[in-house]
């Protein structure tokens, strides 16, 4: 087969429609048989309905019945475009999304074969600056308890600040239902960890992230707050320039492991490169679908 006949690509003619919003997550949602990740945008969207479930991390609902208790949104990537508005370094920022702006080119496009989630998007601030953003994520499944998300950012005409918040938000929902209870939220040494406690079942989870830059000086920082944690990165962008962000991220439950904060953050540290991880996650599901008796046919 030809690679073209394993991908499954949103037909938008070069924009985005929100009103297919939920179905499309659905779509694109990603899985490795441990976890699975609803197709929700990395920076968000009104009305979008992040999920990511676990298996076997069930929690009791009251009235109603024990269900996969969703867990925290591990892909989330914001980001913000700044000017400096005069000498005082007053600075504007405008964050990227879909709802705000003008979307000049959209694609979104999942590999089945390769198992990645793809989208690029050509977007004018609604100041007039034009950034162009490839972003690509995948649930490794070489390494099934390891997700990363890849974001490359090329400005058209921008020059001036880029904010990234490679973001953990440990207050997530069923239909606003929460299953989840705060523990401790770490930020230190360039990395975040969120530690949570299913409030029936009481199973703990740990979900560790850490950044990987391209060649680009930047400050980077962490913050941990109540329920959230945060890696922060600031870099000058300038017309033509490319860089990448790359997001690491580990995901343990106390079904996994005695000490799930320590064992994801240690596997966070020793994780390679996104390069390293992409490929490794591809060679498994080559080995998948060649000893596999599966043929997908596309509607070409």
């Amino acid at each position: 087969m030809n690679e073209i006949d394993w991908v499954v690509v949103e037909t938008t003619e070069g924009t985005f429609n929100p009103t297919q919003l939920h179905h499309k997550e659905t779509v694109f949602a990603l899985s490795n048989g441990y976890l699975g990740t609803r197709g929700t945008f990395e920076e968000g969207y009104p009305g979008s309905c992040p999920a990511t479930l676990i298996n076997g991390v069930y929690d009791a609902a009251p009235v109603v019945v024990t269900e996969l208790a969703n867990c925290p949104d591990w892909s989330s990537l914001t980001l913000q475009i700044g000017t400096h508005l005069d000498a005082k370094s007053d600075i504007k920022w405008e964050r990227f999304r879909l709802d705000q702006g003008e979307i000049l080119d959209y694609k979104r496009w999942l590999n089945i074969r390769r198992g990645i989630l793809s989208r690029l998007v050509l977007w004018r601030s609604p100041s007039g600056h034009v950034i162009e953003l490839t972003f690509e994520r995948f649930v490794s499944l070489a390494k099934q308890h390891v997700a990363a998300v890849h974001c490359q950012i090329r400005s058209i005409n921008f020059a001036g600040l880029v904010e990234i918040h490679a973001g953990l938000n440990g207050f997530p929902d069923n239909e606003g239902l929460m299953h989840w209870q705060q523990v401790e939220q770490i930020g230190r040494d360039g990395a975040i960890c969120l530690h949570l406690r299913s409030r029936q079942s009481q199973i703990d989870l740990a979900i560790a992230a850490r950044l990987e830059m391209s060649a680009v000086d930047c400050h980077t920082s962490t913050l941990a707050f109540h329920g959230h944690a945060a890696i922060v990165t600031r870099f000058t962008l300038q017309p033509g320039q490319v860089v990448a962000v790359n997001k690491g991220v580990t995901l343990f439950t106390s079904l996994d492991t005695e000490n799930p904060v320590e064992t994801a953050t240690q596997t966070l540290m020793t994780l390679p490169d996104y390069g390293s991880l992409r490929a490794e996650h591809e060679a498994a599901w080559a080995a998948v679908w060649q000893a596999s008796d599966v043929v997908i046919e596309g509607d070409s």
